[in-house]
This record gives structure tokens, sequence and C-alpha cells, in this order.
């Protein structure tokens, strides 16, 4: 399930923005065969990635009609170099991409959105799953919440309780795996996450796990790697592909009435996504 919807509702601009990237990218590295993009591209993510032809295709002419490429067919099988236009417009868009990496906070912002719409804090805790260091748990710590933060990760969750201690965060740090509470039938009324569900192997079967653990009426807030231009761009030389497990709108759109979720909210701030639901009492058939 998740292997189609995962790249099922990203704009085929911000795929072929990507695309164009990489293509720059892997050119620099050695000569490179244009042919091979598509093939490698989804070879090396892992199964996370499987661009349209037309992408790729499009990917490829762009890059050869502005010259960026020293070969004669956008489509050769013979291994092609960066052109000195293409150096320099590699050059440029990886300045551009530091510079707003940077200047931007993004996620602060996108955190500071997620918790004003959690609803307010009643002494009951609010579950941060794949805590990892602890950013959004001890955020809403400071917000007034209760928090259990819960990572799979038993290094995370000790680094994690350090910084809670030091920067005296009453954050109760455990490890613990959302499939297993689902399991056991653990409720909660407010579950979050944070630059979460794109790190799983399968995202929706652990969005599924969190939705089980939601009481009639409970909150759902996650926020991650917006599927967009920015995200992939921004994590091209380093984990590329991750972005691609990230949600998009139409996937948390098409998931809401299987999950049983109601008044889906679903926004961007730059590179990172944000949605909100709430559990409702009936869950529709799948």
């Amino acid at each position: 399930m998740r292997g189609q919807m995962a790249i099922k509702h990203r704009p085929s601009a911000e795929i072929r923005g990507f695309l164009m990237l990489y293509l720059l990218e892997r050119a620099s590295e050695a000569p490179f065969p244009l042919s091979s993009l598509g093939a490698e591209a989804e070879s090396r993510s892992d199964g996370d990635f499987h661009p349209d032809e037309e992408d790729v295709r499009a990917a490829q002419i762009a890059c050869w009609e502005r010259g960026w490429l020293d070969c004669e067919d956008p489509f050769s099988n013979r291994p092609a170099s960066l052109s000195r236009e293409g150096e320099a417009e590699l050059v440029r868009l990886r300045d551009a991409l530091r510079n707003r990496s940077s200047n931007s906070d993004d996620r602060g912002q996108a955190a500071e959105l997620l918790i004003s719409r959690v609803p307010p804090p009643n002494g009951e805790e609010v579950l941060d799953v794949g805590t990892g260091g602890g950013f959004l748990a001890c955020k809403l710590a400071a917000a007034g919440f209760r928090v259990l933060a819960i990572d799979t990760d038993r290094d995370a969750i000790a680094n994690a309780r350090c910084e809670g201690l030091s920067s005296n965060s009453p954050v109760r740090f455990r490890t613990a795996d959302i499939q297993d509470l689902a399991q056991e039938g653990t409720a909660f009324s407010r579950i979050v996450a944070s630059y979460f569900l794109h790190e799983c192997h399968d995202p929706v079967v652990i969005l599924q796990a969190m939705c089980s653990c939601l009481g009639p009426g409970a909150f759902l807030g996650c926020m991650d790697l917006a599927p967009n231009s920015a995200a992939y761009l921004e994590r091209a030389g380093r984990t590329p592909f991750h972005p691609f497990r990230a949600l998009a709108e139409g996937d948390w759109r098409d998931l809401a009435p299987q999950l049983g979720l109601n008044d889906l909210d679903w926004l961007t701030i730059g590179h990172v996504s944000v949605a909100t639901a709430r559990k409702s009492d009936r869950v529709a058939a799948a």
C-alpha cells in the first residue's frame, strides 16, 4: 500500500526538479549515462521512489536543452559530464539550498503551529511517537502539556532523556514501539509525531498503529518533510529519497476515511508539512 501511495500524489514539476538536481549531482561525481537516471534513482532509493518515465525524460531533456551536460543526445547510453554551464548551475543550486537551510526556521514554525492546534492540557499525557531527540516533546512540555515521548531507538531515548534533564523538561521518555502499544489496546486523547513517518520503512502501517491508539474524538498531529521541491532538493546531497516516504496531502485525504479520521487539515511551511485531524467514532470500511 505504502509503495504506491508514497508517490501517488506528487506533482510532476516537483519530481522533475528533484531529478534535474540529482542528475547534475551524479554527473558532477563522474561521467554519468543519462539513460540510467530513472533506473538508478529507483534502485538507490530502496523502493521509496518510483519516477514515471515521462518525468525522467523531461528532466533529461531540460538539463540537455539548457546546456548543462556535455552530450549530443539527452537519452544517450554514453556517460556525460557537466558542462561549464552545468557546473555553474550546480554551484548556484547548492548555494541557494545552503543559504535557505541556514536562514529558515521552517521546523520551528511548523512545531509552533502544530502545538497551537493540540487541544489544551487537561492533565492527560500527549503521546509523542518517534520522538528522536525530543524536539517536539520538549516544546510541548514548555507549552504546559504533560508528555510521554517514545522511540524504538534506545540511544535516542537516552540522549533525549539527558537533554530533557539539562533543560528541566518534565517529559517522560520511554523506549517503546507504537505498534506494540496498539496491540495492547493503549489509548490516548492526543498523539503527535515530528519528522518520524518518513523515517519508517512503511509509514502507512505506522500511521495505522497511531490511529489505533486514538480514542473517539482524539487529536492527531504530524509534522514531517513536505512533498515539495524544497524538501526534495534540500536532501539531494544527504538522504535524497527519504522525503518520498513522507505522505502528501492527497495521501492523507485518501487515508483519512480508512483510518477513521475527520476534520483533516494539511498545510506546508517551506519544506515542512503539518497534518492535523480527529478520530471519529466509527471507522469507514477500507
